[in-house]
């Protein structure tokens, strides 16, 4: 580029952020005054905790067509224990991209846990790789990373996942390791309902309620997926699992 064409390219810039360099640019996140913020604020975290079933599911089902876009598998069910089923059927349909052994990582949860799917792909001889402990030191890191990226399934839940978009949001804490969801070929999500939210701007009222209600914020790092990995820089040819998950499934909890 050219010294004209970057000028251009600046100006363009500028006048789409309303900077003229005169003047201070207006915020570009926070145009409203702080009265006006905090009110939305509440107004949106009102209508999320008080979102009737019927429009859980609504959003869920926006959720499933966003989710055709991006190749990515959306699957209702009722119970913790079908959800288990089917991540178990799941295992054993798919094949490990490379060696025979099949190892499964999967997140310290509550959810993951409650499944019991550890024990239940245990018993079928499928190998099993826990998350770190809170006081996991460096060899354990290591440990984790190097027989996650030799997993053909990661299992995780999330924090939120947006309809919107069909975007799960997830915080890395002790247990919640991001390599469980990035380096295994399958991704595996499992979380409830009310996990669904409408679009970012509910992401964002519940992280301001969050932090004032327990300090943890947005933690150190917080991973946005949206479908599997994917990229067309190879001859302009879209090829899943360049840098990451080729395959990612979401089954979503509903309770009825």
């Amino acid at each position: 580029m050219n010294d004209n064409g970057q000028v251009k390219f600046i100006n363009k810039i500028r006048k789409a952020l309303c900077f003229d360099g005169k003047k201070p640019r207006p915020d570009l996140f926070c145009p409203k005054s702080d009265e006006e913020s905090i009110e939305e604020s509440v107004l949106i975290l009102d209508r999320i905790s008080n979102r009737p079933h019927s429009s859980r599911i609504q959003l869920l089902e926006k959720m499933i067509d966003a989710a055709k876009l991006i190749n990515l598998n959306v699957i209702p069910v009722k119970t913790l224990p079908e959800a288990a089923q089917e991540i178990v059927k799941l295992a054993f349909e798919k094949q490990p991209e490379w060696g025979d052994e099949k190892s499964v990582a999967l997140w310290k949860h509550p959810l993951i846990e409650e499944m019991n799917i550890g024990d239940i792909l245990r018993k079928r001889n499928i190998k099993m790789i826990f998350s770190n402990q809170p006081d996991a030191g460096k060899t354990e890191r290591d440990r984790l990373i190097k027989e996650s990226a030799g997993s053909f399934i990661g299992i995780t839940s999330a924090d939120y996942c947006i309809a919107e978009t069909g975007t799960l949001v997830m915080k890395t804490r002790p247990g919640h390791a991001r390599v469980v969801s990035l380096l295994p070929s399958i991704h595996v999500a499992v979380i409830k309902l009310e996990q669904v939210i409408a679009d970012f701007k509910e992401l964002y009222a519940l992280f301001e309620e969050d932090l004032k209600e327990n300090g943890e914020g947005l933690t150190n790092c917080m991973t946005f997926i949206t479908g599997p990995s994917k990229t067309a820089d190879i001859e302009a040819t879209m090829v899943h699992g360049a840098h990451g998950p080729r395959e990612l499934y979401i089954y979503v909890v509903t309770g009825t």
